[in-house]
């Protein structure tokens, strides 16, 4: 395509978008975050890092757009959606809305609560929440796992509910993992005090802990039971400044790690392989990058199937890596 081409289609392009209104606008986003479940992330990279100059800066530039295009399409959707639904400011009790937000495969996103608390959410996590919030109680739910910075107002608590537990604030940073997956739910404080809150699967008995800095709380979903140990919280709560750290972590739990921080399928074809453990830092590295630095640290190979989004039957089915023992 010619430059004038290109600049004639991007003009159309500006002078379509200035004419849409705010619904527009919002239906828009929500297409583009649908759409987002159907893209071979990793595939995709793997394609055009092998297309790109031998220069790694260009591998770090592509890999720093991703991660802000994450972070910042999801507070200006939530900016959208809040202009759109209140105008003129008007925060009446028969105007106050649920918002969803859920982060995709392979993604992590940043969200601005409409208190101003910041709100870190991992891949395949869900926040849920009043706009606005009530004026005695910040209340959120979550499914998954998420980083919150809360801004610190004493007179109106902030309360997260996450399954069996909730955790009650005024002002901290700390990280709740509840996959649904998991049997059991992690909370670790990073500032401040929280209020631990924990019930078992009858709901016939609860228990209250506090945490101080420092501090991991692991509760078991069908007891309720807490279990306190207090350490290096660094590899819990590092995943919301982009690194993923492993500290002599055992192989099942790399591999979920890696699935979720990539969006893809992890298949272990060798039980020994789960005996493995790994203990190093990845910041902003590929998927490629990462897996050939496991397999130079231990005896593994890997194999690797691309995405397949099937059009007809509307299926995705997501990237699979298979790890298993090195043949001599």
């Amino acid at each position: 395509m010619q430059k004038e081409d290109k600049n004639r289609e991007i003009a159309a392009f500006v002078e379509r978008r200035e004419c849409m209104d705010t619904q527009e606008q919002v239906s828009e986003a929500v297409n583009v975050i649908d759409l987002i479940d159907h893209v071979d992330v990793p595939g995709a990279f793997f394609k055009v890092s092998n297309r790109l100059p031998g220069d790694d800066k260009w591998r770090f530039y592509l890999r720093r757009l991703s991660n802000v295009a994450a972070i910042l399409f999801l507070p200006i959707l939530l900016f959208a959606i809040w202009q759109y639904y209140f105008p003129h400011g008007d925060i009446s009790g028969d105007h106050i809305a649920m918002q969803q937000i859920s982060s995709p495969p392979g993604t992590r996103s940043q969200i601005v609560l409409p208190d101003g608390s910041k709100v870190w959410l991992n891949a395949e996590s869900t926040i849920r929440f009043p706009i606005p919030f009530s004026r005695k109680t910040r209340n959120v739910s979550l499914v998954g796992q998420a980083f919150f910075s809360v801004q610190k107002t004493p007179e109106v608590p902030f309360i997260v509910k996450a399954d069996n537990v909730q955790v009650k604030v005024l002002g901290t940073e700390f990280d709740v993992n509840a996959y649904p997956d998991m049997t059991k739910v992690g909370v670790v404080l990073a500032r401040g005090k929280i209020s631990l809150t924990t019930q078992n699967q009858d709901h016939t008995s609860s228990k209250s802990v506090i945490l101080h800095p420092g501090e991991r709380a692991v509760v078991g979903r069908q007891s309720g039971e807490v279990q306190l140990s207090k350490g290096d919280i660094n590899k819990y709560i590092a995943w919301h400044n982009g690194r993923l750290v492993f500290d002599e972590t055992p192989m099942k739990e790399v591999a979920r790690q890696l699935e979720l921080w990539y969006g893809i399928k992890v298949i272990i074809k060798d039980p020994e392989i789960l005996n493995y453990h790994f203990s190093t830092t990845f910041e902003n590295e590929s998927l490629y990058q990462v897996l050939e630095l496991l397999k130079l640290s231990s005896p593994i190979d890997i194999d690797y199937q691309n995405a397949h989004y099937d059009r007809g039957e509307k299926s995705y089915t997501k990237s699979i890596v298979y790890i298993k023992k090195k043949t001599k």
